[in-house]
């Protein structure tokens, strides 16, 4: 049974066809549906479809903003209008759904938009509000004693705080892997941002309901739901829903909260109730609502678990072991070579860690450990088996046992081993394994492994079998050569060159990063009494020091204190420069640890110098990953940098002031910049003035002359100079040279807010706009009526600007990938450059993120008809007509000339029939039908006939159905523009 969405109730339909409405007159037609395994549309259609229609608000009201959802000071009369009865309906749908995932919070959070899940979540929690105001969950705290709560209510706070901390959990991880938290949107992570900070709320309301005492909870299931019609209101029959035992419904609120306490790696506290919850489970019988996975849940137990014991499994034993210092660990390989649980990598990955650990000399073990496991593997592999192959031993470990004085008989011990497991398939595996190596070794050698005593290899081999061995063509003689010999005629001999042992440290130095190591180098660097005039930078001409710090430190005499803080200095900058701002930071942390031994003036004033190369490091590890950096107290510290800028004293370097001043922009502290007067930073000071302006009077203002005056004399050194106006309101500011093109990129380059890289791209639009002078081929942006007229006199050349303008709007994407207004302006930029088919691309990127990947119709609002205009002439310019027709119908006001003259172009390049069905205009499938039966294409003509035959298309529809059929055609058909245009 299918459910069309689409056909009207006033038209004749077939039997088996179901509306939507259906489902509220007769209830177990939705179960029916949802019970098939083909259901179209599936239950997650259905339930996005029943959330969203019950989002639409009547025409007489404002849109409603998913921040509102969000804030309980305005929600209940952002959504009063949802108490009408025709938006309850809905809502029950919605609930019968998700009762018959059996509450599944995995399969709502994967499926289904973040701003649908807090719609419905909400109305859950209004649903059994009974009185209470429980959908301000703020107010949950304050409820005293939860234990006078109904089960439904108990159950509807829970479902909500286990939501907000699952969910949570499932963002975050989604931007690190394949995972998705649904459809993708703008306002997810912001809309995270608030579900975090009320996180501590969830957590404590969880740890309240774990202490309930109840000895059972019921479950609404998809008959508690009845739906409102026109003799009773909306009712719950809270009594037909599911009993579930206390121990299964407080071990998944265990079991959610344990799992965020994880995430947070506060895994003491997380092992406590992961055990406390596989406690509940072991004498468990579970029913559908039971959700706990009992292999992930051992796993959690496990990895929270600091306690190793012989009944654990063999590989948890080998896991630990090898962050113990790897004891035991032979005994573990062992007995895995019986019953192979350790996955084969990681007893490579051991072999590995094992042998750089010993070379290095951070590891100490006996001299025959290595073979031991190198032996050990090599059996593993020969138990796996491919058919009659046994995989052969490698020829690295043949030669290992060859040069070892002991390989034979380590050899022989770790096979005698192996001869005690009675299995018949892996004694002959083993026995192929052990011929595979002697015939590989030399002869000697095989003849001291098989002499007579080794009871071993009697085990494996008969008496025939050795003696073919024996008798075995005696290997190539090898040349014994005397290197001392050799060595001493080239006069080569142990290195006690001073210079060459300086040499040796220096390149030494130049790789550690560990600080007690690199004081240990530089103090037999210092004992070898070096030159006076010997600089520690000319180790690495590629180190860098800042100025002010290398003319203090200069200062200094050469010494241990002197070489380790420039040499932690100059590592730091180079981690910067690897964008490895972390172990930056650690290098200038322990080069101002050292600074504290001594506190005379001059130690602090290089103290106080590394201080700020430290919060350098961090304004730019801001900027470098922005949206994912915790501020903390970072803009107290810019604010506290900046007081010294203009002291007498000692003051920071102005690449750190600017840096100071940019942070402070990105963060939206524009009021403080703009009491600020710097002559040396202006530009980001102009942009934070106008950023306040713009915001105070809603781009109404032209009050943007101060930027205006820095950016153009950047591309036009003709711009008189008179038209300046500094900032400060100095005349003498007006003889200051032009800001070069360079610097002002870089500043463009830092901008992180949206508000500041809006304004500087709609700058560069406005020149780029006047320089072109062609209205038809616009950049559309806003604020562009806030900046002056440009003078007629200037030379600015339009490659330049549009060069600039793409470099800056590209960094800007990178940011703020979901921003509409830069993925138009990309698209615009891309159009008029004559890229057609990359204008298309972000057009398209733009439609996606406004419809939340064509799950709900494009706003008018949002997508302006210029863009659908400029896709249609891309399309025209691709010879793409058939696509080029159809988006002629999403215009406000349809050009049918212009979608005529598109359908009846003969050499389309594109699918031509393959989009009709795409078509809900009447007058354009009437003209196409017309044009194939003149140039007589039945095929064609057919097609066309069956597309407007279509109920949903009838002319005598109401406007809703009308307007549904066109916004479901309109979303395929930009689906598949998506997959040719967006996802190739």
């Amino acid at each position: 049974m299918d459910v069309d969405l689409l056909r009207p109730g006033m038209i004749p339909i077939a039997p088996n066809t179901k509306l939507w409405f259906e489902f509220l007159i007769e209830p177990s037609l939705l179960e029916e549906h949802l019970n098939n395994s083909h259901a179209d549309p599936s239950a997650t259609e259905l339930l996005i479809k029943f959330l969203y229609s019950s989002m639409e608000r009547p025409k007489d009201l404002p849109l409603i903003d998913i921040d509102d959802l969000m804030d309980n000071s305005r929600i209940d009369k952002k959504i009063e209008y949802r108490k009408r009865k025709k938006y309850e309906c809905l809502k029950i749908l919605a609930m019968k759904i998700v009762s018959f995932w059996e509450w599944d919070l995995n399969i709502l959070q994967t499926s289904v938009p973040i701003s649908l899940q807090i719609i419905f979540v909400q109305d859950l929690l209004d649903l059994v509000s009974n009185g209470l105001n429980l959908i301000d969950f703020e107010s949950h705290i304050l409820i005293e004693d939860l234990s006078q709560l109904k089960d439904e209510q108990i159950f509807a706070i829970a479902l909500f705080h286990r939501w907000t901390l699952t969910v949570i959990i499932n963002y975050t991880l989604s931007k690190k892997s394949s995972f998705t938290l649904g459809p993708v949107q703008d306002g997810n992570e912001d809309v995270l941002l608030k579900l975090e900070m009320q996180s501590e709320l969830s957590e404590k309301m969880l740890l309240r309901l774990i202490d309930l005492t109840r000895s059972s909870y019921t479950i609404p299931t998809i008959n508690t739901f009845n739906p409102p019609n026109e003799l009773k209101p909306l009712s719950c029959d809270w009594f037909k829903g599911l009993t579930v035992s206390s121990a299964e419904f407080l071990s998944q609120i265990m079991y959610d909260y344990a799992k965020y306490k994880f995430f947070k790696a506060q895994y003491e506290e997380a092992g406590i109730y992961f055990k406390k919850c596989k406690k509940l489970n072991m004498n468990l019988t579970p029913s559908l609502f039971h959700k706990i996975k009992l292999e992930e849940l051992n796993g959690f137990c496990a990895a929270c678990s600091s306690e190793i014991t012989e009944k654990s499994s063999l590989l948890m034993q080998f896991l630990y072991c090898t962050q113990t210092k790897y004891n035991g660990i032979l005994k573990i390989l062992e007995t895995d070579n019986q019953i192979m649980e350790i996955p084969m990598f990681l007893r490579d990955s051991l072999e590995l860690d094992l042998a750089s650990m010993l070379s290095l000399g951070k590891f100490t073990a006996s001299r025959d450990m290595l073979l031991h496991i190198h032996t050990m593997n090599a059996i593993r592999r020969a138990s796996v088996t491919s058919g009659e192959i046994v995989l052969l031993p490698p020829e690295d470990y043949v030669t290992k046992i060859k040069f070892n004085l002991r390989g034979p008989e380590i050899f022989l011990k770790d096979i005698k081993l192996c001869t005690l497991i009675k299995d018949k398939k892996f004694r002959k595996n083993i026995k192929m394994f052990v011929c595979n190596v002697l015939l590989k070794c030399p002869k000697n050698l095989v003849k001291d492994i098989l002499k007579d005593g080794h009871e071993e290899i009697h085990e494996l081999f008969g008496d025939e079998d050795i003696h073919k061995l024996l008798t075995l063509p005696e290997d190539i003689p090898t040349v014994n050569i005397d290197m001392s010999k050799r060595l001493n005629r080239l006069k080569i001999t142990q290195i006690n060159n001073p210079n060459v042992q300086k040499v040796l440290l220096k390149n030494k130095i130049s790789i550690e990063y560990d600080s007690s190591n690199l004081r240990n180098l530089l103090q037999q660097l210092h004992k070898m009494d070096v030159d006076p005039m010997f600089s520690i930078l000319d180790i690495n001409y590629e180190w860098q020091v800042p100025l002010p710090l290398q003319s203090l430190l200069i200062g200094l005499p050469n010494g241990l204190f002197k070489f380790l803080v420039i040499i932690l200095i100059a590592k730091s900058k180079e981690m910067i420069k690897l964008n490895d701002f972390e172990r930056a930071k650690l290098l200038l942390r322990e080069a101002e640890t050292e600074t504290k031994i001594n506190n005379n003036i001059m130690y602090s004033k290089i103290r106080q110098l590394i201080s700020w190369e430290g919060l350098y490091t961090e304004m730019l590890q801001f900027q470098y990953e922005f949206k994912n950096f915790a501020i903390g107290d970072l803009v107290e510290r810019c604010k506290q940098c900046l007081e010294f800028v203009q002291s007498d004293n000692l003051i920071p370097r102005q690449e750190i002031a600017e840096q100071c001043i940019l942070t402070l922009l990105n963060v939206g502290e524009w009021e403080y910049l703009t009491k600020k007067h710097y002559n040396c930073f202006k530009l980001p000071l102009a942009i934070a003035y106008t950023c306040l302006d713009v915001n105070k009077y809603k781009g109404t203002k032209k009050s943007s002359k101060e930027v205006w005056d820095l950016i153009l004399p950047v591309f036009d050194y003709g711009y008189s100079a008179t038209n300046k106006r500094p900032l400060d309101g100095d005349p003498q500011c007006t003889q200051n040279r032009v800001l070069s093109q360079n610097d002002m990129i870089r500043v463009f380059l830092s901008l992180r807010d949206q508000n500041a890289i809006q304004i500087v791209l709609s700058l560069l639009v406005k020149i780029q706009n006047v320089l072109r002078d062609e209205s038809t081929i616009d950049l559309i942006m806003p604020f562009l009526n806030i900046w002056p007229v440009v003078p007629n006199n200037t030379n600015i050349p339009l490659r330049n600007i549009t060069e600039v303008l793409g470099i800056v709007l590209t960094e800007s994407l990178k940011y703020h990938p979901n921003h509409i207004i830069l993925l138009k302006l990309k698209g615009d930029l891309q159009y008029v450059m004559g890229h057609y088919s990359s204008a298309m691309k972000w057009y398209l990127e733009a439609i996606v993120i406004v419809s939340d990947y064509f799950a709900r119709p494009v706003l008018k609002s949002m997508i302006e008809d210029y863009v659908y205009k400029r896709m249609m002439k891309c399309c025209m310019q691709m010879q793409n007509f058939t696509q080029a027709a159809i988006l002629c119908l999403f215009q406000e006001e349809i050009d049918y000339g212009a979608a005529f003259k598109c359908a009846s172009e003969t050499n389309s390049c594109d699918a031509l029939d393959e989009y009709y069905d795409y078509i809900w205009d009447i007058s354009l499938l009437e003209f196409l039908i017309y044009w194939h039966t003149k140039l007589n294409h039945q095929e064609h003509r057919q097609k066309l006939l069956k597309t407007i035959g279509a109920l949903e298309l009838n002319a005598n529809n109401n406007e809703e159905i009308k307007r549904e059929a066109a916004n479901i055609r309109k979303l395929k058909f930009l689906r598949a523009l998506s997959q040719q245009y967006v996802h190739p």
